[in-house]
């Protein structure tokens, strides 16, 4: 006859500082705020490491920095590439009023075309 058991393990292992920032990025973060991302990197470490000392920290804590501008410039770069030129332009605002707008909202009565020229005619006043 035979039984599953279950064995609960703890170890405490080294961890590489790349290793570390992978699973701090596998959370929760938020590419739009790094003041609440920051908050969370305390958090992580409490919750994560038993052993660390101040310069570990320091240095996990820049590393996380660095990827967290390395994905947002990613993103960024991402979002930028669908407004390319005109078409890829045209495209994202007919998406964008593809919501039935209601007599008055933009896109009720405007074309695309027209929602943009417009955008460009006052977009610096």
């Amino acid at each position: 006859m035979k039984k599953e058991v279950q064995k609960w393990v703890s170890s405490i292992e080294e961890i590489a500082i790349e290793e570390a920032v992978n699973e701090f990025f596998d959370g929760d973060w938020d590419p739009r705020d790094w003041e609440e991302t920051e908050t969370n990197i305390g958090s992580y470490i409490e919750e994560k490491f038993s052993e660390i000392s101040d310069k570990e920290e320091d240095l996990l804590r820049s590393e996380i920095k660095k990827e967290f501008d390395k994905e947002v410039s990613e993103l960024k770069k991402e979002e930028t590439d669908q407004l390319k030129d005109r078409k890829s332009i045209l495209k994202w605002i007919r998406n964008s009023c593809d919501d039935w707008p209601n007599v008055g909202e933009v896109g009720y009565i405007l074309s695309e075309e027209e929602i943009l020229d417009l955008i460009l005619k006052n977009g610096n006043k």
